[in-house]
């Protein structure tokens, strides 16, 4: 007998098929178990390590081992005249064959109820056939090819300045740096890029740099066809490095062969080579939003400018880093937000005395107004428009100047901006999660889901996707899938303000206060132990807060924090103590907080009721009519989002009939309303002998105890205080 007829008849081969098949339905369970709990990545793969490692001994005890009457024995051992191999094959068979309708059944429970939402066919096929301008072009990473490869984030520095050149062309369209950069190192074909990043041509080169001298290789490549359409190589001195730039700009120009007449490109501002790669190296750092590499950049930048004071891009950037390394909404960091304000703009100031034509610098200093008190929504946008016109390509000013027009009433001119950013550069993580919550104002969650799509195409499931993943399915109520995305993207950056906003909320809405206060800001901490009802533990957090200076969302959300507290501790007279002792008057908060809009609203329903119980009723109508007109304007700007349903929900529970609260309570549950404790507040005390109330309040709960149970949660359990 052959040796392959002897494996068929120990059933070697039958074996082999349900091990393999046994061990995927169990991988395929495991992981939807696993992925309930929270468990971490590494116990899925260990599984996988161990089915991997078992199939040999498997295969192994099959060829020794047969399965007997009297139970298991030695092949050698069994007569053949007596053997049941035939017979063990068919029990395999039907075993396997069972494995199988269970396997399928389990990969199709999978995709019919937890796979991702996939991005909408008819957007993405838009996309992809979007027809590429002639003239455009995407800048790859130059290569480091220097003897010790340690010239990195020169090569890179390198690459972004050539884009900065280019990019300063008006009829060049430039894909922005962040998209560009993601293929470093995929060594994936350019036609692929340049259909990803819509382009017409590709600039990919090399630098190699050897003690004072450097080579940089540049190549011009057609992005559907793949042909070399220009190729050229500069040797210079490192003391000419920005001659060099310039030249190849100029040269690339020239083989774009379009008709850009005249175009010219702007000089780079020089210094010391020693600056400039302490520059380069503290600008990449400071794109990654990384606290830690944002750190390290701003001590670069200090030798950088001990070297060079007067070196203005380098004092832009440190006025920047220090910007972002505060600890308002949206930054990244820990140092007091009207400590870093303050500091900023010394630097970007000095940085404008300079270099009056450094849009960087423009672009920074509009940044900073926007969290400066006294200065005007007008005065933000008119010198953040100003720096686009001295460098149109600027994508970071392009997002600030697209917050700026949102606050200012102006959404599709935001919307427009944003979207303009993306299309460049869909890499580019500021602009993309804000156009994500643009969409999601206005529920166009068709659109959130194709571009995130677009994204994850390029980078896979990183934490900026995750962290969209999560706010669009916390939008649309499917909360257990918000927060296993927006966990994920927490565990990758836990410092970023942004995602433990919205994880926090996420958790809130299922009642998982106790990890809400683990993971949220401090405002949402103290809204966490309330919930608990350790009042004194909240107010505790709650007194480390201090009130800046502006109006901006983080100031907005420490007033509501602590008058929410107040309300949900009967403390009303504490509430009014503390307008008084942080604000000139009420009209002169509401000029401070208000946004044309009609956002930046959420505090002024607990201050009201305060008022109300108080017996001010003068300030409460002041109050509640505030809240009316930004309802108002909420509605102009097509705000839908769920807080905006929130504010009306509110304001009836103040001013309107029991009919016009349960109205704005249908329409949150209408609009994929879940949470535990959403009218669990003395704002709806009214409403507590209203049996429809109750009823749609059961509803809320109900969504929100069938989220914990996708999540493998207990049912909520409201807290007895």
């Amino acid at each position: 007998m052959s040796f392959f007829s002897e494996l068929n008849r120990r059933n070697v081969f039958r074996v082999a098929i349900a091990y393999v098949i046994a061990a995927w339905l169990v991988l395929q369970v495991s992981e939807f178990v696993l992925e309930a709990i929270g468990a971490p990545d590494w116990v899925l793969k260990s599984l996988l390590f161990l089915a991997v490692l078992g199939l040999p001994f498997v295969l192994l005890f099959s060829w020794a081992y047969e399965l007997t009457p009297e139970g298991i024995k030695k092949e050698q051992d069994v007569d053949r005249s007596a053997s049941i191999t035939q017979h063990t094959g068919k029990k395999l068979n039907q075993i396997t064959i069972a494995m199988v309708i269970a396997l399928i059944a389990v990969v199709v429970i999978d995709r019919a109820y937890f796979a991702p939402s996939a991005p909408q066919p008819a957007a993405e096929s838009a996309d992809q056939t979007e027809v590429r301008a002639e003239k455009s072009i995407a800048v790859l990473a130059f290569e480091d090819l220097s003897a010790d490869g340690d010239q990195e984030y020169f090569a890179d520095g390198l690459s972004e300045e050539l884009l900065n050149v280019l990019a300063r062309i008006p009829e060049l369209q430039v894909a922005g740096r962040t998209s560009s950069f993601a293929f470093k190192g995929q060594n994936r074909d350019l036609r692929e890029i340049g259909e990803i990043l819509n382009v017409a041509h590709i600039l990919e080169g090399s630098v190699r740099k050897a003690g004072n001298t450097i080579r940089v290789t540049a190549q011009l490549i057609n992005a559907e066809t793949g042909f070399h359409l220009y190729s050229d190589t500069f040797d210079r001195d490192l003391t000419d490095i920005f001659a060099v730039q310039d030249e190849i700009a100029a040269a690339i120009t020239s083989a774009l062969r379009t008709e850009l007449v005249g175009a010219t490109v702007q000089e780079t501002v020089e210094t010391s080579i020693e600056v400039y790669d302490l520059y380069l190296v503290a600008r990449q750092k400071i794109y990654t939003r990384d606290i830690d590499e944002m750190k390290e950049a701003s001590r670069l930048l200090d030798q950088a400018l001990e070297i060079d004071a007067d070196y203005a891009p380098a004092l832009a950037q440190k006025a920047l880093v220090t910007y972002l390394m505060s600890d308002t909404a949206g930054a990244y960091g820990d140092i007091p937000a009207d400590e870093a304000i303050a500091a900023a703009r010394l630097i970007v100031d000095r940085a404008l005395a300079i270099d009056p034509q450094l849009a960087d610098a423009h672009a920074v200093s509009g940044l900073i107004m926007g969290d400066e008190l006294g200065r005007s929504n007008a005065e933000e946008t008119k010198v953040l428009e100003y720096a686009l016109s001295l460098n149109p390509n600027l994508d970071n000013t392009r997002n600030w100047l697209s917050t700026a027009y949102a606050e200012a009433g102006r959404r599709e001119e935001s919307r427009v901006l944003l979207e303009a950013v993306v299309e460049r550069d869909p890499m580019y993580g500021p602009a993309f999660n804000n156009l994500i919550q643009a969409y999601l104002r206005t529920r166009d969650f068709d659109l959130a889901n194709a571009l995130v799509g677009r994204v994850e195409r390029i980078v896979g499931e990183n934490d900026d996707v995750n962290q969209s993943w999560g706010t669009i399915s916390l939008a649309q109520g499917d909360v257990a899938r918000s927060v296993r995305h927006l966990r994920k993207s927490y565990e990758v950056n836990p410092r970023d303000s942004v995602n433990q906003v919205w994880y926090a909320w996420a958790l809130e809405a299922i009642g998982e206060f106790e990890t809400m206060i683990e993971v949220g800001r401090p405002v949402q901490v103290a809204a966490g132990l309330d919930h608990l009802g350790r009042h004194d533990e909240a107010r505790a957090v709650l007194d480390t807060i201090s009130l800046g200076t502006s109006g901006n969302d983080e100031n907005n959300a420490i007033i509501s924090a602590f008058a929410e507290h107040y309300v949900a501790t009967g403390q009303y007279d504490e509430a009014i103590r503390y307008v008084e002792e942080n604000f000139a008057s009420l009209d002169a908060m509401l000029q401070q907080f208000e946004r044309a809009d009609g956002s930046n609203s959420g505090y002024l329903a607990p201050l009201a009721y305060s008022y109300l119980q108080a017996g001010r009723d003068e300030e409460f109508k002041i109050l509640t009519d505030a809240l009316a007109e930004a309802e108002a304007r909420r509605e102009v700007a097509r705000d839908t989002s769920i807080g905006s349903i929130f504010n009306s929900m509110d304001l009836a529970a103040l001013t309107g009939t029991d009919e016009e609260v349960l109205i704005q309570v249908q329409r949150l549950i209408d609009n994929n309303g879940v949470g535990v404790n959403i009218v669990d507040t003395p704002l709806y005390d009214r409403m507590a002998d209203n049996a429809e109330f109750q009823k749609l309040n059961a509803i809320l709960v109900k969504r929100a105890n069938d989220e914990r149970a996708k999540l493998g949660l207990d049912p909520y359990q409201r807290v007895i205080e």
